[in-house]
């Protein structure tokens, strides 16, 4: 099995072609749609939040899951990859949203934002 890389600049395009790869990424992932609601949370993602996917599969990120992600760079990049139709970047970030503080880089990424927006986590 590929080792596929936090960071990776071809990710998206892998989970496009095998979008059950998703479950085998080493670090967390969710797809949100352009509206934020949870398209797709991998088991990683559950473990780093302490949240199971069928508690946020539909809801909206970043009113329902992680308020905390509102107003900051996390939601600033969002917008950004719904209004210009695609982004790639990594910031560092910190979620305490129902859970202890937890320092995290994230990796935003996507080709087409109409696609829905991939968010990449790993602790550091």
């Amino acid at each position: 099995m590929e080792m596929v890389k936090f960071g990776s600049n071809d990710v998206a395009n892998l989970l496009a072609t095998d979008p059950e790869r998703v479950e085998r990424l080493p670090f967390g992932a969710m797809l949100l749609d352009q509206q934020g609601n949870v398209m797709r949370y991998n088991h990683v993602e559950s473990g780093i939040s302490g949240r199971s996917a069928d508690e946020v599969m539909g809801k909206n990120f970043f009113n329902d899951v992680a308020p905390c992600a509102k107003g900051h760079a996390f939601y600033k990049n969002f917008y950004k990859a719904v209004s210009e139709g695609q982004i790639n970047t990594v910031f560092d970030y910190e979620f305490d949203y129902k859970m202890a503080p937890t320092k995290v880089r994230i990796q935003m990424k996507t080709a087409d934002a109409s696609k829905g927006i991939w968010i990449f986590i790993k602790r550091v």
